[in-house]
């Protein structure tokens, strides 16, 4: 078949070495002007370890691994270690789940895409027609397309998904949060581990590894109306969030958010939807099932996700209905216990109430005692 695939993030990647290696004829699609960059450390684990062994990739991926062995010191506003939480032995489900960069994984994944994928970037989809058994797409430089199939791998914010689907507000379950991210902080420069403060639905964690820092700011908020491309909204939207705390390193961080050029910031949410596909355009990983990054495993979606995509609709030939009703059975009881993680992981790092962080903080100590 001829395969449009919108995104080249880890699900499109994915998507598109497990196509081509079906010997379907695939084009990417990315708006940005090469492979998505951006974001700080993601897990892959689980059934997604299995799919980086069949792509020969696992190795690779172990070698670029950044510690899980890493402890979260919850602090007050002096700084003042109250609680400790080690991922590796309360969180994680094996010690063979790996964290690793975003941008590294992209290019383990990007090295392995087979040659004759073609990408085409600087682009967006801008309209889907469905015409007999295949697809007309036409592109925002003018050109029309025809295809078989389209994957929309294009995330939270799917394009696909709203030419298809209809607005994202009818399949968000947005979690009440915002978060924001540099991912190269001067201010944490030196620490080891992830130390994170709280005030009542606030928090900041800086995460080093003893040379370079990531920061993460987080606020819990009604809905806010803004332009997820307008990064200059977006910072003043974070400085006005932490305008009055002036705990611990906050006012040095929120500075730095003027200026750092690896911003980034969004809504706290999951995508829920009844079905993932819609006559011959599929989604895939966060433009389907979203869990959040409270859940830690939405790289891992992705990849078990392109890997399911491409099995089932092999397995089907020529029914391509039944292919992709087949990807969903595949997929759907591991989307419904990833997205079930997310209230608990926001628990842990954003309580609501000053009360709650005393608790949070109690039930980690009897966890595990500081030593």
């Amino acid at each position: 078949m001829d395969i449009i695939v919108s995104g080249s993030s880890i699900a499109g990647l994915s998507a598109a070495y497990w196509l081509a290696r079906s010997g379907h004829r695939v084009t990417v699609v990315e708006i940005s002007p090469g492979v998505r960059r951006g974001g700080i450390a993601v897990d892959v684990r689980g059934g997604a370890l299995e799919v980086a062994k069949d792509m020969g990739l696992h190795e690779e991926i172990l070698r670029s691994r950044v510690p899980t062995a890493d402890i979260y010191y919850f602090l007050d506003a002096a700084g003042t270690v109250k609680a400790t939480f080690e991922p590796a032995v309360q969180f994680y489900d094996s010690p063979e789940d790996v964290e690793i960069s975003r941008d590294r994984l992209s290019d383990i994944l990007q090295d392995a895409v087979p040659a004759e994928v073609a990408f085409r970037y600087g682009l967006s989809l801008v309209s889907i027609r469905e015409h007999g058994d295949g697809v007309e797409v036409a592109l925002s430089d003018g050109t029309v397309h025809n295809c078989d199939l389209v994957v929309g791998a294009d995330g939270m914010h799917s394009n696909v998904r709203s030419l298809t689907f209809g607005p994202e507000r009818d399949h968000v379950r947005y979690l009440g949060l915002y978060v924001a991210i540099v991912k190269r902080c001067r201010t944490g420069r030196g620490m080891e581990g992830s130390h994170v403060y709280n005030s009542p639905g606030r928090m900041l964690m800086l995460r080093g590894d003893g040379e370079e820092c990531s920061a993460l700011l987080g606020f819990r908020s009604e809905p806010i109306d803004y332009d997820f491309r307008d990064l200059s909204a977006q910072r003043r939207i974070v400085k006005e969030a932490f305008r009055d705390d002036r705990a611990w390193k906050l006012p040095e961080v929120v500075a730095e958010i003027e200026t750092a050029e690896d911003f980034y910031f969004d809504s706290v949410g999951q995508i829920r939807m009844p079905a993932w596909s819609r006559g011959r355009v599929v989604l895939l990983g966060d433009a389907a099932y979203c869990a959040s990054f409270f859940s830690g495993m939405g790289t891992s979606l992705a990849m078990l996700g392109a890997f399911h995509l491409a099995q089932s609709l092999d397995s089907c030939g020529d029914d391509v209905a039944g292919g992709l009703a087949a990807y969903e059975r595949a997929m759907r009881p591991v989307v419904d216990e990833a997205q079930a993680m997310a209230d608990a992981g926001a628990a842990i790092l954003f309580p609501e109430t000053a009360d709650a962080i005393e608790a949070r903080n109690a039930e980690l100590m009897a966890e595990a005692p500081m030593s």
